[in-house]
C-alpha cells in the first residue's frame, strides 16, 4: 500500500527523515525543500495555496523573516546577510506549507504513517547505535574512500540530538497504541546513544528532556507555563546575564583545565554579550557573527573569542537581529510553549515538553541558529510531531 497523492510529501519526511539525519544531517533541508514544494504544487492547482499563508503561525512566520531580510541593510556583509535571511524565509515557507498537510492527514493513512514513523526510527537507531559502539566506522570508510582524514565520534553529535528528537513523535505513536514498553524503549534507545557519545550540550538535553517529560506528566500545564516564562525572560535578559554573571573571570575558578572547551564557550558568551550592548536594538544584521569586529582576537588557552556563530541561540539572535528580533523569539517561544500547555492528552503533553525543552537547550548550548540543517531539523522535528498527533489519534 501507499499513501494517498495529497499525504505522500509528508510520507517522504516520516520514512527519510530519521535515517538521513544520522547519517547525513546536511541533506535535511534539501528533503524539507523537495517535501514543500511537491505539497504545493498540487495546492496551487486546486486553487487553496493562499489558505496556507493564513492564521498566526504564518503572521509570526512572517514578522520573523522580514525583520531578518530588513537586517541585510546594516549587515556587515549584504550578499552573505541576504543569503542567510533568504535561507530562513525558505525554512519558513516550507513549514507553513508542510504543516499545512500535516493537519489534513486522510484517515486511510494514519497507520502507514504509523508504521513508516516507527520503521524509519528503528533503522535510524541501528545505524547511530553501529556508529556509536564502533567509533564512527561507517563515517570513516567513507572518509577512507574519499581520502580524507579520519572522523571521531564528535561527527555523531548532529545525529544524537536528531534521532533523540525524533524519538518523541515515535514514543506517542506506540504509547497511544499501548505498546508503552516499545515506547518506553524508544526513547531509551535514543537516551543511549547520547549517553555514549561525547557531546556535553546533547548530554544536558538529554537529562532535561526526560526531567521534562516525568513533570509535564505530573505536574500538569502549569508546567508549561513557568517554561513559557523561563526561557522568555532568558532570551531576553541572556546579554544582562553573560555581562555580570556569566563571565570568564567568574566562571574560570570552577572549571577544571580538562573543561576548557566550557571556558571557552563563556568567553565567546562574554564576547558576544560586549557587542550586543554596542547595537542592542536593531543588532550588526543577520550572519554578523562570523564577521563581527575582534571576533577573531586568540585566547591565551586556544581558540577565538569568536566562532563562526556564539553557540547559543538567544545571544544570536541579540547579536544579529538585536532586541526586536530577540523580543520576536520571546514571544515565539511563549506561544510554543503554550500550546504544549493546551494539549489535553497526559502523553503528548509529556513528549512535547520533553521534545521542545531538549530542542531549546540544544539551541543555546551548541549549532548556530541560522544553520540550514539545524532549521531544517527543527522544522521537520515539529510536522512529524504533528503528524504523530494526527494519526495516533482515535
Amino acid at each position: 500500500m501507499i499513501p494517498s497523492p495529497s499525504s505522500r510529501p509528508l510520507f517522504l519526511l516520516a520514512v527519510l527523515f530519521p535515517p538521513l539525519g544520522v547519517i547525513a544531517p546536511k541533506s535535511l533541508a534539501p528533503l524539507l525543500f523537495v517535501a514543500a514544494l511537491w505539497q504545493f504544487v498540487p495546492a496551487c492547482i486546486n486553487g487553496r495555496w493562499r489558505d496556507i499563508f493564513k492564521g498566526p503561525v504564518a503572521i509570526m512566520a512572517s514578522l520573523i523573516a522580514i525583520w531578518a531580510l530588513t537586517s541585510v541593510l546594516w549587515s556587515l556583509d549584504a550578499l552573505a546577510g541576504l543569503l542567510t535571511a533568504a535561507k530562513l524565509t525558505g525554512v519558513l515557507l516550507a513549514m507553513l506549507i508542510v504543516l499545512d498537510g500535516a493537519r489534513s492527514i486522510k484517515a486511510g493513512d494514519r497507520k502507514l504513517f504509523n508504521k513508516a514513523l516507527m520503521v524509519s526510527y528503528v533503522i535510524a537507531s541501528a545505524l547511530i547505535g553501529f556508529e556509536t559502539l564502533f567509533g564512527a566506522a561507517g563515517h570513516n570508510w567513507v572518509a577512507w574512500l574519499s581520502r580524507r582524514a579520519e572522523y571521531d565520534l564528535t561527527v555523531l553529535n548532529r545525529a544524537g540530538v536528531i534521532l533523540f528528537l525524533a524519538a518523541w513523535p515515535v514514543a506517542l505513536v506506540l504509547w497511544r497504541q499501548r505498546r508503552r514498553l516499545l515506547a518506553l524503549l524508544a526513547v531509551l534507545a535514543a537516551a543511549a546513544v547520547i549517553y555514549f557519545g561525547v557531546s556535553s550540550s546533547n548530554l544536558i538535553a538529554l537529562f532535561a528532556g526526560l526531567t521534562g517529560a516525568l513533570l509535564a506528566w505530573f505536574l500538569g500545564p502549569r508546567l508549561q507555563y513557568v517554561l513559557a516564562l523561563i526561557f522568555a525572560a532568558g532570551i531576553l535578559v541572556a546579554p544582562i546575564t553573560t555581562a555580570t554573571w556569566l563571565t570568564p573571570e567568574r566562571m574560570a575558578p570552577h572549571v577544571d583545565g580538562a573543561y576548557y572547551s566550557v571556558l571557552h564557550r563563556i568567553h565567546i558568551w562574554h564576547f558576544t554579550g560586549e557587542r550586543i550592548a554596542e547595537k542592542p536594538v536593531l543588532g550588526w544584521g543577520i550572519d554578523a557573527a562570523r564577521r563581527i569586529p575582534g571576533g577573531d582576537t586568540k585566547l591565551p588557552g586556544g581558540g577565538n573569542v569568536m566562532s563562526v556563530h556564539p553557540h547559543n541561540a538567544s545571544l544570536q539572535i541579540w547579536l544579529e537581529l538585536g532586541g526586536l528580533g530577540a523580543l520576536l523569539a520571546a514571544i515565539l517561544v511563549i506561544a510554543l510553549w503554550r500550546t504544549v500547555g493546551a494539549l489535553t492528552d497526559p502523553a503528548a503533553r509529556a513528549a512535547a515538553t520533553a521534545m521542545l525543552l531538549s530542542a531549546l537547550i540544544v539551541a543555546n548550548l551548541s549549532f548556530g541558529i541560522w544553520q540550514t540543517w539545524w532549521m531544517a531539523t527543527l522544522t521537520v522535528g515539529a510536522v512529524l510531531w504533528t503528524v504523530a498527533l494526527q494519526v495516533s489519534s482515535k
